[in-house]
């Protein structure tokens, strides 16, 4: 009889310091779980936004066979990069404008334009020709290649746990390719 009530008495006492413990160790495991998922969302709507953009070029080389073999306009190009968001469940609000540089400095300049945040660029230097690429760009040397297409912006990730007042991360996205002659 008299183990039993000792043994009740030590159950009485570690009891405190077990919750004691859960309750330091418990929401750090959350947090870090958050994280860990907020990470992986973070990553998953970087690569949509890359697909997007390689989306946005394929698009450009897709010709109508039956509307005379003419290239897409920016709008349906930029259509196809709204839908690529929107197939991941991104809003399209959050798409901004975003020009990174060129390889080179191509002569003649390429031609680009922007379409609710997505720039559209034609002529886009692919290589610096017998020049080695240098910051900043340099003039493209012999035998530069200029016919690429450039379809590039950039999306606001905001994450929706509010800690420490972290602002909106901008992901960037940028696909080239050589256009088909």
């Amino acid at each position: 009889m008299m183990r039993i009530s000792g043994q009740l008495r030590q159950l009485k006492q570690d009891s405190g310091q077990q919750i004691a413990e859960a309750a330091l160790v418990l929401p750090i495991l959350f947090l870090i779980l958050l994280g860990i998922f907020w990470f992986g969302r973070a990553f998953n709507i970087a690569s949509t936004v890359e697909r997007a953009a390689k989306y946005g070029v394929l698009t450009y080389h897709q010709t109508c066979a039956t509307c005379g073999n003419t290239t897409p306009t920016n709008a349906q190009i930029v259509a196809r990069v709204n839908a690529a968001l929107q197939d991941d469940h991104l809003k399209v609000a959050n798409v901004t404008s975003y020009s990174p540089p060129f390889t080179c400095v191509a002569t003649p300049a390429p031609t680009c334009t922007t379409l609710n945040g997505v720039e559209i660029c034609t002529g886009v230097p692919l290589t610096c020709g017998t020049s080695t690429c240098q910051s900043p760009p340099v003039a493209c040397g012999a035998d530069a290649e200029l016919n690429g297409v450039r379809v590039s912006f950039g999306y606001n990730f905001t994450s929706p746990l509010r800690i420490a007042n972290l602002s909106a991360i901008t992901l960037h996205a940028s696909a080239l390719s050589p256009t088909e002659e």
